[in-house]
């Protein structure tokens, strides 16, 4: 998944503002890079993230990889 399709991603979710701040974390981690552009959409459709509350870069890592495992794992999405 290229940066552009994670920041329409991001942005269709109403989340540029995280995308925005952890750009270029994601960029250094390949966080996103290699995951399954249908995790990271449900991902951020599930998750309830506030632009006026504060989170750290490993606290959004810590639960998109719990997420992706979950479903990869689980079968939920292939």
């Amino acid at each position: 998944m290229n940066v552009y399709e994670t920041k329409e991603f991001f942005e269709e979710a109403g989340l540029l503002f995280l995308f925005e701040k952890f750009q270029y974390q994601f960029y250094v981690t390949n966080l996103l890079g290699k995951s399954n552009p249908e995790i990271l959409q449900s991902f951020l459709n599930c998750y309830e993230f506030k632009e006026n509350e504060p989170i750290f870069f490993d606290e959004f890592a810590f639960h998109f990889r719990i997420f992706q495992n979950i479903s990869v794992n689980n079968n939920w999405i292939h």
